[in-house]
């Protein structure tokens, strides 16, 4: 594949960015390369780079190397993404409200925790309880993500906003 007449190193560098980011499970060079629209060794580069700042992580695939998104590094800006966006009374409120839906499973179902949901599943129930299940239990899962990040987000609030507020003191 060729650059279409690309020059500026930026944009292929954000249409990179874009996809490999995005990707679901490790893909190679060629294959980040032909969803950006750009050359493999061009990808290639681009890719190394995001290695080098840890946005990606790569794993061999026989000779290949493949890339994804690092998940340690997603984690964390997961978290400074809550903390950015939100102040910490409202992070409260969200996990307050997170704990309520899953005490609301936990007595509607009569479970302890997703799983024990999904193995209702095969009970004697309707198609639409069994899918309703299947839903709730997925959505169960997401928020038990998102408490865990919302917990991490409160814990770090004070330090996170004291080390900004320290960066603006020292630049002042």
């Amino acid at each position: 594949m060729s650059d279409s007449g690309t020059t500026d190193h930026t944009a292929k560098l954000t249409r990179i960015r874009e996809v490999a980011m995005t990707v679901r499970e490790p893909k190679n060079a060629g294959e980040i390369a032909d969803a950006a629209g750009i050359a493999r060794n061009t990808a290639e580069k681009y890719l190394n780079q995001l290695v080098e700042a840890d946005k990606l992580t790569t794993i061999q695939r026989g000779r290949e190397t493949c890339y994804y998104p690092d998940p340690v590094t997603q984690y964390f800006d997961q978290i400074r993404d809550l903390i950015n966006e939100q102040q910490k009374d409202d992070l409260t409120a969200e996990l307050d409200a997170i704990r309520d839906d899953i005490d609301e499973w936990k007595a509607t179902y009569d479970v302890e925790s997703a799983d024990e949901l999904r193995a209702t599943v095969g009970d004697d129930i309707p198609a639409a309880e069994r899918k309703q299940r299947r839903h709730d239990a997925e959505d169960w899962d997401y928020y038990e993500h998102q408490a865990m990040l919302i917990k991490q987000a409160i814990q770090l609030y004070d330090t996170i906003e004291a080390t900004r507020d320290t960066q603006l003191t020292s630049a002042n």
